[in-house]
């Protein structure tokens, strides 16, 4: 587990449980102020609107509860327990000969963590929350308790997506329901339970929906949220990307098969630590997807790694 710490303490606690409370608010007020007076109608037109919308909206429940639990139990992934990337002479000798690491740092040197006593694969950085370093790290978010790193970004990703279409969806059909508040008689705790889950799908879908196109861009661009910050803040400009075009990108976050890219199954090839790259003016590198094992079997046709930039000044 990327977790060198106690993860469930108060505080990692307390924002979990607050996503939990919203989301059990809105379903408690949207199921039995929506739904059930749409299926208790004698109208054939709206019953049948009503069995829907329970339909469609319980199932993009189900999958979203589904990602935020996979999102919170998926190990994000670590660094290997293997001597090429622990520290000690001979195992330095070894993973500077092996396939290594396109990131240096700015003296040319593999990039070391001081706190985790061992080097840094590319794309890798450390989590002081999870005291750990993380393979692929995107960020640390506290409404999961834990990091978004190479294995769960597909199911962080999901999570996002699936919370702003049901809140987009609560929001829309409920509209109905809502005129009937200005319409109709209903005793002031009813009218008070309507406008609240209006207005409460109404603010999380403001926060969701430019937050999940933020990280579509990322993932279009092969980009993470550390990268792109990254590269704000670097005056020069590294000599190769991970950006390998829309199609590779997306399967490097989703999975290798797209029928499967909308369900918390099928994480994507890989073992985060080795990364296809290619040169900024077009030409490709010879730094295929592999695992520790081959790429330290391919050791002596491999490449001597090109300096991409700076060290990271917090990772």
């Amino acid at each position: 587990m990327a977790f060198n710490t106690t993860r469930w303490t108060l505080a990692n606690i307390l924002p979990v449980l607050f996503v939990l409370k919203i989301i059990l608010s809105l379903w408690m007020l949207y199921v039995f102020l929506h739904l059930v007076p749409l299926l208790q109608d004698s109208t054939v037109a709206t019953h049948e609107r009503g069995l829907w919308q329970t339909v469609v909206s319980q199932s993009v429940t189900a999958i979203m509860l589904v990602c935020f639990l996979r999102a919170i139990a998926t190990d994000p992934g670590s660094v290997p327990q293997t001597p090429t990337w622990q520290l000690g002479p001979s195992a330095q000798k070894e993973h500077e000969t092996a396939n290594g690491p396109q990131e240096l740092k700015q003296t040319g040197e593999p990039r070391f963590c001081k706190w985790c006593n061992q080097f840094k694969p590319d794309r890798c950085h450390h989590c002081r929350v999870c005291r750990s370093c993380i393979l692929r790290m995107d960020h640390h978010c506290p409404w999961i308790a834990n990091c978004v790193g190479f294995r769960n970004h597909k199911f962080f990703l999901l999570l996002v997506f699936y919370a702003m279409v049901n809140c987009l969806l609560i929001f829309a059909t409920m509209m109905e329901t809502f005129r009937k508040t200005v319409e109709e008689e209903m005793t002031p705790l009813h009218r008070f339970g309507i406008v609240y889950c209006m207005t409460l799908a109404a603010l999380m879908s403001l926060l969701l929906v430019p937050f999940f196109l933020l990280h579509i861009s990322f993932m279009l661009k092969s980009q993470s949220t550390i990268e792109y910050c990254e590269k704000r803040t670097k005056n020069t400009q590294s000599p190769v990307t991970y950006d390998l075009g829309v199609l590779d990108n997306m399967r490097a976050t989703l999975g290798p098969y797209i029928i499967l890219w909308l369900l918390p199954i099928s994480p994507p090839a890989g073992d985060g630590v080795h990364f296809e790259t290619r040169k900024v003016g077009g030409e490709d590198l010879a730094a295929p997807l592999a695992s520790a094992e081959q790429a330290s079997g391919s050791s002596a046709q491999a490449s001597q790694p090109e300096v991409t930039g700076h060290e990271p000044s917090r990772t």
